[in-house]
């Protein structure tokens, strides 16, 4: 398991995203310094970084109400492509445009709440729950491209 694990580089894209979650922090707390995030098509990456930094730097988004906030204003009013990342669309014309990363965010996110419980006002069943919420089509939140389709 843990050779099939690694072999899906899981844990170096949520390194790599915390040490850049990390870096923007810093940047903005210690050095007072403006940063700028962007990924090559501005979908996928630069939410996840962005969304955790806002994680790391402000104690509200680490509430309920602020984590709600953080995942409308950063993943859904932004746009992210739940439709084509989820595999929620019909009519999907690439296959190679599902991809777990608002998942990859939330595992991140998970990583954070086992290192600092106490920091969090929600658990790890929380964040399970809006897992299976993600892909379970219930509701229409997490389906579609943009906030106009869904």
């Amino acid at each position: 398991w843990l050779s099939a694990l690694e072999s899906t580089k899981w844990l170096q894209h949520l390194s790599v995203m915390l040490k850049a979650a990390l870096l923007v922090s810093n940047a903005v707390d210690r050095e007072g310094r403006p940063v700028l995030v962007h990924c090559s098509d501005g979908w996928d990456r630069t939410p996840q970084i962005v969304a955790l930094a806002k994680i790391l730097l402000d104690p509200y988004y680490r509430t309920m109400e602020g984590f709600q906030v953080l995942v409308e204003s950063d993943w859904l009013d932004f746009g992210h492509k739940f439709g084509d990342r989820c595999g929620h669309q019909e009519k999907v014309e690439d296959q190679n445009e599902q991809c777990p990363v608002f998942l990859q965010w939330l595992d991140a996110v998970h990583q954070l709440l086992k290192q600092f419980p106490c920091l969090f006002e929600f658990n790890e069943a929380f964040l399970v729950k809006l897992v299976q919420h993600t892909y379970s089509c219930l509701y229409g939140t997490f389906l579609g491209n943009s906030p106009c389709e869904r």
